[in-house]
């Protein structure tokens, strides 16, 4: 347990100091760069959005064409065949 605490100390230290260099060390004004995180992180929740919207459309088509009319007298079509 303890070698476990250690390891997330360690990371999260880690992650501190990583993002402060990163700060300190950025070509743009705070603003300039929040501006720009913002913008990136809305295009990267819209493309998510878009491409699940995507799939699942393809996945409905599936399962539309999967479970779709079966033919009278399938085990799938639960009302007998007319004669």
């Amino acid at each position: 347990m303890r070698r476990l605490l250690s390891f997330f100390g360690g990371l999260l230290s880690g992650g501190a100091i990583g993002t402060a260099i990163a700060l300190l060390f950025t070509p743009r004004s705070g603003d300039a760069m929040r501006d720009s995180l913002r913008q990136r992180t809305t295009n990267a929740f819209a493309a998510g959005s878009d491409a699940a919207a995507r799939r699942r459309q393809e996945l409905e088509a599936q399962l539309s064409e999967m479970t779709g009319p079966h033919p009278p007298g399938s085990p799938l079509n639960p009302t007998p065949p007319q004669e």
